[in-house]
């Protein structure tokens, strides 16, 4: 989980892999959930997981300013209701201790850590349907997955995976002997 605190922090931001920052202010400019925060949720979870900062403002240039959130408590609020909403998202695999707010400057910021979803839950997806529905990170974009993709999701949330276990009766032979051959006569 990244740990921002003063303004430095924020003006070092850089959206990648793993952080995305959203302005979060709503229609009354006091705090609200930013419709596309979903696809970036799935995005995180189905990837290597990452860290939502709402009320961070990106100017032209790809860097960040502080913005704030007038009313973190409302966005928080609206946040936990769609996260157990399954026709808003699919999963909830977030705890209390991974969404905080803090203040810098005077201005609240929430932070939301998303961790990557253990391989049963995936695809994590929105709008009820994994196949129109499932994203995944890549640098700093929330690309929607091929139904090849999904389904191969799918399949792993079922299966063991088959490099877990020892196969019955199979010899291990070191590195070193392998691509060798030993003719018996």
């Amino acid at each position: 989980m990244l740990e921002i605190s003063t303004l430095d922090d924020i003006a070092a931001l850089r959206e990648s892999f793993d952080i995305e920052c959203k302005l979060a202010q709503g229609r009354d400019g006091k705090g609200a959930l930013s419709k596309d925060v979903w696809e970036t949720y799935s995005a995180f979870a189905n990837a290597q997981g990452g860290d939502i900062f709402l009320g961070i403002k990106e100017l032209k240039d790809q860097t960040f300013e502080l913005a704030g959130i007038e009313k973190p408590q409302k966005v928080i609020d609206e946040l936990w209701t769609c996260l157990n909403n399954s026709q808003k998202v699919s999963g909830n695999i977030l705890r209390e201790r991974w969404v905080k707010v803090f203040t810098i400057d005077g201005k609240n910021v929430i932070q939301i850590h998303v961790p990557q979803a253990p391989r049963k839950q995936k695809p994590v997806y929105i709008k009820g349907n994994p196949l129109n529905g499932t994203y995944k990170r890549l640098n700093s974009a929330d690309l929607l997955q091929s139904e090849e993709v999904v389904r191969r999701m799918m399949a792993e949330q079922i299966e063991e995976s088959r490099d877990t276990e020892i196969l019955k009766g199979f010899i291990s032979f070191p590195r070193s002997c392998v691509g060798m051959h030993t003719v018996v006569k």
